[in-house]
């Protein structure tokens, strides 16, 4: 049994029908093409119609704070955008699964992997942290893509057969997969064998976390990146993703390590400073859907 595999968020495949269909319905994504996203779209738009208006305020409200300020027109409309962008991500999320890792770079391109080369060749491995937006899925992707060993955490997605689905679309493409709960472990030894492991910080499932400055307010993140860090001598690499009209970009910042002096709310506050401008530039690819802000919670 490969290393951690005991600790991935399912054990067993889902059933062959459900695979088939998955299967199936990647293929005729790729088809498709970008006419795609005009399901996506219709998606995303119906879904925001369907929502309660106390959850369509929230949206608008969390965008215009982000922006420091807009009016209720625009602030509605980047609510109405970023529900049809997170409908396109959830489509390219199944999409993908029919892209093969050596046509990637057909719809993606990464700058700055040279600082996950470096890491690698360090040989203590390196800790991609991104946040929500964009595609996570799709920056996984490319990096497999690009020739570097993937391992992260993988939360429950909605019930346990989608988990099921979508861990097993990940392994699929050799990303290695840990349990929140069991995580810690693995990814250490992920990082001792000199993989780059992927986090995700700005939605904590569990675990410490710490406040930061992040669009415009108080928000918590996690501290895995820190810990992690200090603990196995790993660099830390800020790293968005996001999708442009014709493909997705993937930017990965130049390697650091955490300061003697810093402790780990110094060290989150500065990946959130990296990456907030491209939240601030794209602020439909973002999904503010429930309250971040600390201070209105």
């Amino acid at each position: 049994m490969p290393d951690g595999a005991a600790r991935t968020p399912v054990r067993d495949s889902p059933p062959a029908l459900m695979r088939w269909a998955f299967e199936a319905t990647a293929s005729g994504l790729r088809r498709l093409g970008r006419a795609r996203y005009l399901v996506a779209d219709v998606a995303g738009t119906l879904t925001y119609a369907a929502q309660p208006p106390r959850k369509r305020r929230l949206s608008a409200h969390m965008h215009s704070r982000a922006a420091g300020g807009l009016s209720d027109a625009e602030a509605g409309r980047r609510a109405r955008a970023s529900y049809r962008a997170y409908s396109r991500m959830i489509i390219d999320t199944i999409w993908i699964h029919a892209i093969g890792l050596d046509e990637m770079f057909e719809h993606g391109e990464m700058v700055g992997l040279e600082h996950m080369d470096k890491a690698r060749d360090a040989g203590r491995g390196g800790i991609l942290v991104l946040t929500h937006f964009g595609s996570w899925d799709v920056a996984g992707s490319v990096a497999l893509a690009a020739g570097h060993d993937i391992s992260t955490v993988m939360a429950p997605v909605g019930t346990p057969s989608i988990t099921a689905l979508l861990a097993w679309s990940r392994r699929v493409k050799k990303m290695e997969l840990f349990a929140p709960a069991t995580a810690a472990r693995g990814l250490i030894r992920a990082l001792r064998r000199g993989r780059l492991i992927a986090l995700l910080v700005d939605i904590p499932e569990g675990g410490p976390t710490t406040e930061v400055r992040y669009c415009n307010g108080p928000v918590l993140f996690s501290t895995g990146p820190a810990f992690l860090a200090r603990l196995t001598g790993a660099p830390i690499l800020p790293v968005s993703c996001w999708r442009t009209s014709t493909k997705y970009i993937v930017h990965v910042r130049e390697p650091f390590h955490p300061s003697e002096g810093d402790d780990e709310q110094a060290v989150m506050q500065r990946i959130a400073s990296t990456l907030e401008p491209d939240v601030r530039r794209l602020p439909e690819q973002w999904y503010p859907f429930n309250q971040i802000y600390t201070d209105e919670m």
